[in-house]
């Protein structure tokens, strides 16, 4: 027999009656330690907010990186799990994995410092949030759900919720319930320190938002992807997160040229952005929300946010023609578009490439730090290379807790002072038959399969340039960096890629050749 649950009501009133139980047997308060909140967005482009170039209205998220740090070299995994791995347990991701039944991970660890945690939103990991260290969960367990009907895997706390109610949206859904849990936490103890790991799943596909917030956008990128990448770029050039003698990266040999398209290819083309769009604006209103429920309780001065995203945008579109043959198009109910290669293009800029390549693009997501009582000099940029695997020792750091042994992170807490700090070791990177190693200033990364690229980021900070030919010296030396680490975090004596071309949901995607070339659907339902 199916269980319908109607969201809100249910959520408010679990709150409400959990909130006394959980508060006594979480530990006692601690006063004077701050309140986190890790904010991650789901495939989501470097470029797309305004903070970080885009023409999106993203107030939010503007107000929090004008009043804290913003970071453009903060980097992730690449892809959803691996990054999620490495948020969670400050170790590279293939070590992560393999332990990750095993070790403490970050709510685990805050709950027994006297924390209430949630998690809200999506999860994508192994097992389930609350038998690690989460008291609330509201979300999905999985990788994937409708933006507008949720998943099978769709749980509040263990009880499934298999029919959502009519007004039901992702990231008005999860927000609501991040404000609701600061609300009843608070009510039940003002004194207790809280955990809210807010994971979005906008803006991954399936690209679906509210009708009005599609239409405010429709129009609007009718210009086309290379037009918004130049003009995000000279955005970024103006708010100095690129030198200004910067020039992007070549364009992508397996991306057609947007003049060349038919106009039924380009208005679908528009539609697609449109709805991305109003996904990236939608999340940014559920961050206000979030953030007028710290306002509200008077713990805003006293929180950490982190916000960034878990990889770069989503280059692929595998789902257009058996969806335009149904009559489906994007934004459309119990429909699954993708943003495709030359949307991925445009929200990656500066970077080259996407989700999945470890190349720039794929890895590089931006991050934000916003804590009033603990940020030094806020409104800051740093340039200082941070990693999701830094994540959990920072936050530890602040708090005064011992991080757990193992642990490949290193804490940035200095740079959020506002002290001198860079990472001591190199970052290190790979997902099917892409792979990098970054140790500050070379850039050593492999797309497809195809061999080492080389890169002197401290004159290339974009990767356009490859000295693989002119410097084998250096490639030798951080491509023998790489396996060692790979063999180690692996426990494999040699590397065997998987490689993207088998796969059914990946292609290869390399803009020098070798990535498959991307054919844009058009809006009269066939593709051309």
């Amino acid at each position: 027999m199916k269980v319908k649950t109607c969201m809100l009501p249910v959520l408010l009133a679990m709150l409400a009656s959990l909130a006394g139980s959980l508060c006594s047997t979480t530990g006692a308060p601690i006063p004077e330690r701050p309140n986190i909140i890790v904010i991650l967005a789901d495939d989501m482009g470097y470029s797309d907010t305004g903070c970080f170039g885009g023409e999106l209205k993203t107030p939010a998220l503007d107000r929090l990186a004008s009043s804290g740090l913003v970071i453009p070299r903060f980097h992730n995994g690449g892809m959803c799990v691996v990054s999620r791995l490495s948020l969670m347990t400050g170790r590279w991701w293939p070590s992560a994995q393999r332990e990750f039944g095993t070790q403490r991970i970050l709510p685990e660890i805050l709950r027994e410092e006297g924390y209430r945690t949630a998690l809200l939103g999506k999860w994508h990991l192994a097992g389930h949030p609350m038998d690690r260290g989460f008291d609330r969960f509201y979300g999905f367990l999985g990788g994937f759900a409708d933006h507008f009907s949720g998943s099978k895997d769709f749980q509040n706390d263990r009880a499934p919720v298999q029919e959502q109610g009519p007004d039901y949206y992702s990231s008005v859904a999860f927000s609501k319930a991040a404000a609701a849990f600061i609300e009843e936490t608070h009510a039940a103890n003002p004194k207790q320190p809280l955990f809210l790991y807010l994971s979005f799943q906008a803006p991954h596909n399936p690209l679906q938002a509210p009708e009005a917030d599609i239409a405010r956008h429709r129009g609007k990128y009718r210009g086309g992807w290379q037009a918004i990448r130049e003009a995000r770029f000279a955005k970024q050039k103006q708010l100095g997160l690129v030198p200004p003698h910067a020039v992007l990266p070549a364009y992508p040999q397996n991306l057609p040229d947007w003049n060349s398209l038919s106009p039924g290819q380009q208005d679908l083309e528009d539609l697609r952005m449109a709805t991305y769009a109003a996904m990236v604006e939608g999340m940014d209103a559920g961050i206000a929300r979030v953030m007028q429920a710290l306002e509200k309780c008077g713990r805003a001065e006293n929180t950490i946010v982190i916000f960034t995203s878990d990889n770069g945008p989503d280059s692929f579109s595998v789902m257009d023609k058996a969806l335009l043959k149904q009559g489906k198009l994007p934004g459309d109910r119990n429909s699954n578009f993708q943003p495709g290669t030359g949307w991925a293009y445009a929200t990656a800029t500066p970077w080259r490439l996407y989700k999945i390549s470890q190349h720039a693009g794929g890895i590089t997501a931006g991050g934000i730090v916003h804590w009033p009582a603990g940020l030094k000099q806020p409104g800051r940029t740093s340039g200082s290379p941070v990693h999701l695997i830094d994540v959990m020792p920072t936050l530890l750091d602040a708090i005064g807790a011992a991080k757990p042994l193992p642990c490949d992170g290193e804490s940035f807490l200095p740079l959020i002072r506002n002290d001198p700090w860079s990472r001591n070791d190199p970052m290190f990177f790979q997902y099917a038959d892409n792979r990098a190693i970054r140790n500050g200033s070379w850039t050593l990364a492999e797309v497809d399969g195809k061999g080492w690229e080389l890169f002197d980021t401290r004159e290339d900070l974009l990767e356009c340039h490859d000295l693989s030919a002119s410097n084998p010296e250096m490639v030798s030396k951080l491509a023998t960096e790489w396996l060692n680490w790979w063999k180690h975090h692996s426990r494999k004596n040699r590397y065997q890629p998987d490689s993207t071309k088998d796969s059914p949901h990946y292609s290869p995607q390399g803009d020098r050749g070798s990535g498959k070339p991307y054919v844009p659907s058009s809006m009269k339902g066939s593709v051309q």
